[in-house]
């Protein structure tokens, strides 16, 4: 017995190459992206995810993601067996690639295991899941992070699974094994948020941006077009206006504060911890190590094999800025 079939039409074959599985995942939404379109992720926005969609940018990943990601890819296996060891009422197989839904072609999904009964009827997906110790209290109590629970949730509507088996490995020593019932509710709340956001990218119109830093990081990374200009719509009169009222806003409470930091300095004297009613309520310290400055253009005009080894370069982001005369005529 090696398990059952699915009903579930197969975009890519498992065997396919990295570069076919990106291509694919780039004209779809798959596990990883549901939460993200649905505005439930807290890494990831819906607009940073229709750049990426768009192919405006690419999706980025510093060197601690990609480690992160690497040693997750390294782990899965050993997790799934782990799995498969401690439940042998069921079968444990791998899944026949990235599938995709009959009626929305955009919607796919790569789960990493499938569980048998020995009558060959679908228990559930496996899912394997690696983190670090602040992960850990994401996991507390019986709970899966939220971007998970969306994911496997998307796999169940999917493939047609009554539940979804989540092993993790936290923190290099914690096991954890949680079960999560297919809810059809958030199935279909969750196909509903992410085809209005599927319907952003087949429009190439942009969602409504978000207020959050990461939309902010994900838009300075859009390549400008040297001297490209684009006619505002009249509105933006209002919107300026209200952003210069803000700004003189904020210059005035950022006044007020200092004053209030620089009077407790003041009281503080030469003490470096204040205390009201006998508690420590500030610290006026020297960091432990000494404020450093480099002067990178000498160092790598004199020692340029150290500056490629030691020095890391990625392009600036653009940096939206405002004419001192723009400034002058919104008052």
């Amino acid at each position: 017995m090696t398990g059952g079939w699915l009903d579930v039409p197969v975009a890519l074959p498992a065997d396919a190459s990295r570069d076919d599985w990106e291509f694919v995942r780039t004209f779809g939404l798959g596990g990883s992206d549901v939460a993200a379109a649905a505005g439930l992720n807290p890494w990831k926005t819906p607009f940073q995810l229709w750049l990426e969609k768009t192919r405006r940018i690419a999706a980025d990943f510093d060197e601690t993601a990609v480690e992160r990601m690497h040693w997750g890819q390294v782990l899965e296996p050993v997790l799934l067996r782990e799995w498969d060891d401690r439940h042998p009422e069921y079968i444990l197989t791998g899944g026949e690639g990235i599938y995709h839904d009959r009626e929305r072609g955009w919607m796919i999904g790569n789960v990493d295991g499938l569980a048998w009964d020995w009558s060959g009827e679908l228990a559930g997906i496996v899912e394997a899941k690696t983190g670090g110790h602040r992960a850990v209290a994401e996991w507390a109590e019986d709970q899966v992070p939220t971007h998970y629970v969306c994911q496997v949730q998307w796999y169940m509507g999917l493939l047609g699974a009554p539940r979804a088996f989540v092993v993790a490995l936290l923190d290099t020593h914690t096991y954890l094994e949680r079960i999560i019932t297919r809810d059809d509710e958030l199935i279909a709340d969750l196909v509903d948020a992410t085809t209005e956001f599927w319907n952003y990218v087949r429009r190439d119109e942009p969602p409504p941006a978000d207020a959050s830093d990461i939309t902010r990081r994900a838009l300075s990374r859009w390549p400008g077009v040297p001297g490209d200009a684009v006619q505002l719509d009249p509105l933006w009169h209002k919107h300026l206006a209200r952003r210069h009222e803000l700004s003189e806003q904020i210059k005035t409470l950022e006044s007020e504060r200092t004053a209030i930091d620089n009077r407790l300095r003041a009281e503080m004297g030469q003490a470096e911890e204040a205390l009201l009613d006998g508690q420590k309520v500030a610290n006026h310290k020297a960091p432990a190590k000494p404020s450093r400055t480099t002067d990178f253009t000498a160092f790598a005009a004199e020692h340029p094999d150290l500056y490629a080894i030691y020095v890391s370069e990625r392009p600036a982001g653009r940096r939206l800025t405002y004419p001192t005369t723009a400034r002058r005529d919104q008052q």
